[in-house]
């Protein structure tokens, strides 16, 4: 994907968080683990307001311009 703010490639990968960590962002199709949660890998996300409900969002993000995009079903 392409980032519509700078338009350079967007990395896919997985935003998640379980509200006992930081939320955070890691390249491919698994979530981040405990060590990429020691900053061993993968981005913490600061943005993200955690509770203490567990989850995990498909994303694209830009390290370029620290952008990130995710499709939402909001009812």
């Amino acid at each position: 994907m392409i980032c519509p703010y700078c338009n350079k490639e967007m990395k896919k990968g997985i935003l998640s968080g379980d509200g006992r960590s930081a939320v955070t962002w890691k390249e491919g199709d698994k979530k981040a683990g405990f060590y990429d949660k020691l900053g061993l890998a993968g981005y913490t996300v600061t943005a993200v307001r955690r509770t203490l409900a567990a989850f995990t969002v498909e994303s694209y993000f830009c390290p370029e311009c620290k952008k990130m995009i995710f499709d939402t079903d909001v009812k």
